[in-house]
């Protein structure tokens, strides 16, 4: 239900920025078919005995048994086939808007039709596409695991980091053993040669690449075991980037367990600590318990007004999915 809330309103404030920006017809239909998918999908998942029908045949059902805004969704869904079919649609915005308002205040009384849209949806999280740089620093006994959102067009400068882990090399063989059973796991990939180039360049201790298909809680659940409690090298660890400390208290006060966080004052963690654990009383508990991704600084902008709790200065929100989205550097 909460993201059924979440997305009809989104639309809707697309559409009063489209009256702002510009639009074309095209832009209408988009908005229309991403409502109509949405509410398909999330329909179907709260009937079993739906999964099989159109949204046709499931807005007619709920028209039946007098849900109130079943007329809407039927503009909506005419708008989203016109927009797939037709070599030229027109679509009234008024009518578009009006509808998607008219969504949004019947939402209240939809479960009364369907109970299962409270159901608590299957736990899911992003996956990415990842590139892991593993830097070797032998004269120390470390290995670095550097995880980046990045592909064939970034270099050093350009590659979001999402998280960096320290371990001590002997441990390097079972966390590969690990991240090569991940989705599309490749060892030094060709089509990256550049940007391991660059990475190269940047850094001279660059032993090897990876790239997978992975959520940042897989790859959080395979290297914090082994991530040292204390670091070996200074200015090269994971408590020197705010985000990935608070990371790291937040996996901890989730599981129920004391972060490591190496030398960091015991000041600074309390008050982490305090401040998550002020964000976390904020969220329903039909949402917990929570689950950690990592979001770039522009996905956190993008995201900050649709959050059912946040605070803007530990660069933490969570999402309507019970999602605990922590802000990378950059």
């Amino acid at each position: 239900m909460d993201s059924l809330e979440t997305g009809t309103l989104n639309a809707a404030r697309r559409m009063k920025a489209l009256a702002r920006n510009g639009y074309e017809q095209e832009d209408l239909g988009s908005v229309a078919r991403d409502v109509a998918a949405l509410w398909e999908r999330s329909l179907k998942a709260a009937d079993l005995n739906w999964t099989g029908k159109h949204l046709f045949a499931i807005t007619q059902l709920i028209q039946a048994a007098d849900w109130q805004g079943a007329a809407s969704l039927d503009v909506i869904r005419q708008a989203a086939n016109a927009d797939k079919h037709d070599a030229s649609p027109n679509h009234e915005y008024d009518e578009l808007l009006s509808a998607l308002n008219a969504l949004g205040s019947s939402l209240d009384t939809l479960a009364e039709v369907t109970p299962g849209l409270l159901n608590e949806l299957p736990a899911t999280l992003r996956v990415r596409r990842l590139v892991c740089a593993v830097y070797e620093v032998f004269h120390a006994g470390e290995t670095i695991y550097s995880f980046l959102a990045a592909d064939e067009t970034d270099s050093w400068r350009t590659a979001d980091g999402l998280d960096e882990f320290q371990v001590e090399n002997r441990h390097t063989s079972e966390i590969e053993t690990q991240l090569a059973a991940l989705s599309s796991y490749t060892l030094n990939p060709a089509g990256l040669d550049d940007l391991k180039k660059s990475l190269l360049e940047s850094d001279s201790e660059l032993w090897q690449i990876m790239r997978m298909d992975a959520s940042y809680q897989q790859i959080h659940d395979i290297l914090a075991p082994y991530q040292h409690k204390l670091p070996l090298l200074p200015g090269l660890h994971r408590e020197d980037e705010e985000g990935n400390v608070v990371a790291t208290i937040a996996q901890a006060l989730i599981a129920g367990a004391s972060p490591v966080v190496g030398p960091r004052s015991p000041v600074h963690i309390t008050s982490v600590r305090a401040a998550l654990l002020a964000v976390f009383a904020q969220v329903p508990s039909r949402l917990k318990p929570l689950r950690v991704d990592r979001c770039t600084p522009q996905e956190y902008r993008s995201l900050a007004r649709n959050c059912v709790a946040f605070d803007d200065a530990l660069g933490v929100m969570v999402t309507d999915r019970g999602v605990l989205l922590i802000r990378t550097g950059r």
